[in-house]
């Protein structure tokens, strides 16, 4: 179980590395907004040019917060610290200790498994809806993805492909995720944390019932080591 732990120890600290450079890009976006919203009462022409190529700003900072908090679900579990009702593993014994904590957390990562399923699921259904901005008149007059339709006809229409999110897209319809927008892209946290703790949760069910079974308990719990 070592190796298990080691493991789950590395994924959280590539967690922490991913929330930190979200948060630290946040408040740049943050401040860099609020300058030019205070620059632009000065009627610096420049300022309100600028704040007319970040109308993004509000909507990444509205998923940059989710993912903050997706983030900080998952080291809340690695650490222990999520809501937990602990009064049985207290009393109990060692040996039983772990096995509540094994059977604990199948139950945790089954919740968590389901949970992932069902917004997995939602966010594919809100993929399904393309917005005008990413649409496009066809050559047979159906509108298709800005993404999907021919260089010639982007370019009769006078738009431009999103090389980026058009590159995203494809690598996400590997896993049969096919998205609309950017803002749908980034939803798909929701999900890919709920499965994350599942398996991290499966990982502690795993390391508790080989406690279990050698007698061998730890003295410090999964997030400390």
């Amino acid at each position: 179980m070592k190796y298990i732990r080691r493991l789950n120890r590395g994924l959280a600290r590539g967690e922490a590395a991913i929330a930190a450079a979200v948060l630290l890009i946040m408040i740049a976006v943050a401040a860099t907004q609020a300058a030019l919203r205070n620059l632009t009462n000065l009627d610096f022409d420049w300022a309100n040019l600028a704040l007319e190529h970040m109308e993004w700003a509000d909507s990444f900072l509205q998923k940059g917060t989710l993912w903050l908090a997706f983030f900080g679900a998952s080291l809340s579990t690695y650490d222990e610290k999520h809501i937990a009702i602990d009064v049985l593993p207290r009393i109990a014994p060692p040996r039983g200790k772990q096995l509540l904590r094994a059977i604990v957390s199948v139950f945790a990562s089954v919740t968590c498994f389901y949970l992932g399923r069902v917004f997995w699921l939602s966010v594919l259904n809100n993929a399904q809806e393309i917005p005008l901005e990413y649409s496009v008149l066809g050559a047979s007059d159906e509108m298709i993805h800005i993404c999907e339709a021919p260089l010639q006809v982007l370019a009769d229409a006078g738009l431009s492909r999103p090389d980026l999110f058009c590159a995203l897209r494809s690598g996400l319809e590997v896993f049969g995720a096919t998205m609309s927008t950017p803002d749908v892209a980034l939803q798909l946290i929701v999900p890919a944390m709920f499965i994350f703790m599942a398996v991290r949760f499966i990982m502690r069910a795993a390391a508790a019932s080989a406690a279990f079974i050698t007698k061998k308990y730890p003295e410090d719990s999964e997030g400390d080591d």
